[in-house]
């Protein structure tokens, strides 16, 4: 089995795997849109990580890869309300905050202008200044990233995780009371 094989029959029973756990609630036009354009994102990036000769990649490419993604999701950000396409920043925060639509709008036109700003830093320092700083900005900004899904993991699924231990614990002591 080939390394592309593997990769491609993981990548599938995850999302399979992904597929069974969802939610049960419709999924929004704007998080399809935004899903799709991440899966075409990373169809590009194994593209060139598996099938592409080595060094075949410009390097200004990239370079521009952070951009590319933060003005992608920016762009599905801004155009998706505009559509009717409901808030994509409930898919990136978790709709587990209740908010109001006026509120959800603020936040996702906030959450797409910090993503044209990233996208334009990145530009800015990646040809303006040494590869280090531009290496150490990049990694800065996944690390600002990781933090934003920790916070949704802890407002998620905690009290998701801690809801099942009580429905556990329950069953449990009904069993052998």
């Amino acid at each position: 089995m080939t390394p592309a094989l593997l990769l491609s029959a993981l990548a599938g029973a995850a999302l399979l795997l992904a597929w069974r756990w969802r939610p049960r609630q419709p999924m929004a036009p704007g998080i399809r849109v935004l899903l799709l354009a991440y899966s075409m994102l990373g169809a590009w990036a194994l593209f060139f990580g598996l099938y592409a000769p080595a060094g075949r990649e410009p390097a200004v490419l990239l370079l521009c890869k952070p951009t590319l993604m933060y003005w992608v999701l920016s762009a599905v950000l801004f155009i998706a309300p505009m559509l009717g396409w409901g808030y994509p920043v409930k898919a990136v925060v978790g709709a587990y905050f209740v908010f109001s639509n006026r509120e959800w709008r603020w936040l996702n036109l906030g959450f797409a202008l910090l993503c044209g700003l990233l996208g334009a830093a990145n530009l800015v320092i990646a040809f303006a200044y040494p590869p280090g700083d531009w290496e150490g900005f990049k990694f800065s900004c996944m690390v600002n990233l990781v933090a934003i899904v920790l916070l949704r993991l802890t407002f998620v699924w905690v009290d998701a995780a801690a809801r099942i231990i009580q429905q556990l614990h329950a069953r449990a002591k009904a069993l052998f009371s």
